[in-house]
């Protein structure tokens, strides 16, 4: 009788044995799942880990480079007869385009795109026009550019003739008025310190 209760009281100190080891293993594996796999126990740096990776810093804590843009090393680009012919369309809307009320201000504008004598001739023809307008009359005159037809282009000997087909309204009384009409400008061009210069313009009867 003696042996069985010493038989039993051994069983249930192993089995006590056995449970408290059970839980032990539990309460150990459940701290280890809860652990960061990108982190070693014991330590929580928030960082991936390094390994053989060289960088350390996001790409916003990295320092800016601010190489500034030098237009001074940017390459020259060569007016061609394509450039002229399209720049001429501009020159022949504004000097064909003129009245009393602006004072004749296209010719002036348009004095910085000319030669020293074209320069000359522009401010004779606006003195001649002021003088022979009658007082107090209207008269303007609008221009549009049609087309442009590249008659001459020799960048070497820096000379250049460009026609452009233009539509005209002559207006005597008020803005608008008057039948529309074509007429073709002939723009001589020259190069000189390598700036396409306006040195004649002739319209064609």
């Amino acid at each position: 009788m003696q042996t069985n209760r010493k038989t039993i009281g051994l069983l249930l100190i192993f089995l006590g044995l056995i449970i408290i080891a059970a839980i032990v293993y539990f309460l150990l594996m459940k701290k280890t799942a809860t652990q960061s796999p990108l982190t070693s126990a014991g330590t929580s740096t928030g960082q991936l880990p390094a390994g053989t990776e060289t960088g350390t810093t996001t790409p916003s804590d990295q320092p800016r480079n601010y190489t500034q843009y030098d237009i001074s090393k940017e390459a020259i680009h060569a007016v061609n007869a394509t450039d002229l012919a399209q720049r001429s369309r501009s020159y022949a809307e504004r000097l064909g385009s003129y009245s009393t009320q602006s004072e004749y201000g296209n010719f002036t504008d348009l004095k910085v795109y000319m030669t020293a004598s074209m320069q000359a001739w522009a401010d004779r023809y606006v003195e001649d026009q002021k003088a022979s307008a009658k007082s107090g009359s209207y008269y303007g005159i609008e221009t549009k550019a049609l087309t442009t037809e590249i008659k001459s282009f020799d960048d070497k000997a820096g000379t250049a003739e460009i026609v452009v087909t233009t539509e005209r309204r002559e207006s005597t009384e008020k803005i608008g008025g008057g039948e529309p009409f074509q007429q073709k400008l002939d723009i001589n061009f020259l190069k000189i310190n390598g700036e396409w210069l306006i040195d004649a313009a002739y319209w064609e009867k």
